[in-house]
């Protein structure tokens, strides 16, 4: 997989409906995350574990400026 110039290598927006089945397997030789939307699994995230510790800081301090926005 290629990375942009930015570092990243893709773009997507997911819509999640209340209630859409959601899981989770971590790979731990790899130290990779696989995330699953959908009944079907339609959407899967895969991510090494820093950097879902990277989207999950970003994902609090989100959640954090929501909280005090109001």
């Amino acid at each position: 997989m290629a990375l942009t110039s930015s570092g990243v290598s893709i773009e997507t927006v997911v819509h999640l409906a209340p209630g859409v089945p959601v899981r989770y397997e971590i790979d731990v030789v790899n130290q990779e995350v696989m995330l699953y939307f959908g009944a079907a699994e339609q959407y899967v995230l895969i991510l090494t574990r820093d950097d879902l510790v990277q989207v999950m800081g970003l994902g609090a301090k989100a959640e954090a400026a929501f909280d005090q926005a109001g």
